[in-house]
């Protein structure tokens, strides 16, 4: 903060820690890039002194505010993969910060990823993707509402019927989730 001469202060929440602006102040987007790559470079160096006991973390410019978190995207994709027991192949990440000082740059590393602009970016391909499986959607609505993106209660994917709830995947997933504590 002094070094930068920034009108800011740090907050710390469970996991992480940010660097936010004073009330009525704002923190330039170079400010914010800089401060996320100087938190980069000494994590990076502290974790090269202490091998072995590192932490994955992500520093990001969160646009008016910097933050450094337990975790970052690559973990949290690989336990949703777990999770939900899907492949690489299978998995798409969609997100708007991929540059180094963004917070979906570890995505990268895990699935392929579809770095968008804005929220009506994400609707226009999820509805892609579910139109490309099959899933009927309800486009009466021109607008950009997710909540037409709902299937039509009676139909599964291809019309079929919807599957039945399957109680063996559903302990298996809340098995995995009790060993996700750490991460969370």
């Amino acid at each position: 903060i002094k070094e930068q001469n920034l009108r800011a202060r740090f907050i710390r929440k469970k996991r992480a820690v940010g660097l936010i602006p004073k009330p009525h102040e704002q923190i330039p987007r170079e400010a914010l890039d800089e401060t996320v790559l100087r938190v980069q470079a000494a994590l990076d160096a502290h974790g090269k002194k202490t091998p072995g006991l590192t932490l994955p973390f992500c520093a990001f410019n969160g646009g008016r505010d910097a933050w450094v978190d337990v975790g970052n995207k690559r973990v949290g994709v690989q336990i949703l993969q777990s999770y939900l027991g899907h492949p690489v192949k299978e998995t798409l990440h969609i997100g708007d910060q991929f540059l180094n000082t963004g917070n979906d740059f570890a995505a990268r590393d895990v699935c392929p990823c579809i770095w968008i602009t804005s929220p009506d970016e994400t609707t226009y391909i999820l509805k892609s993707i579910l139109r490309l499986a099959g899933v009927p959607l309800n486009d009466s609505d021109a607008s950009s509402d997710s909540s037409d993106l709902t299937p039509e209660p009676s139909a599964g994917v291809n019309g079929s019927k919807p599957k039945a709830l399957d109680f063996a995947e559903m302990n298996r997933r809340t098995k995995a989730a009790q060993l996700m504590d750490v991460y969370t």
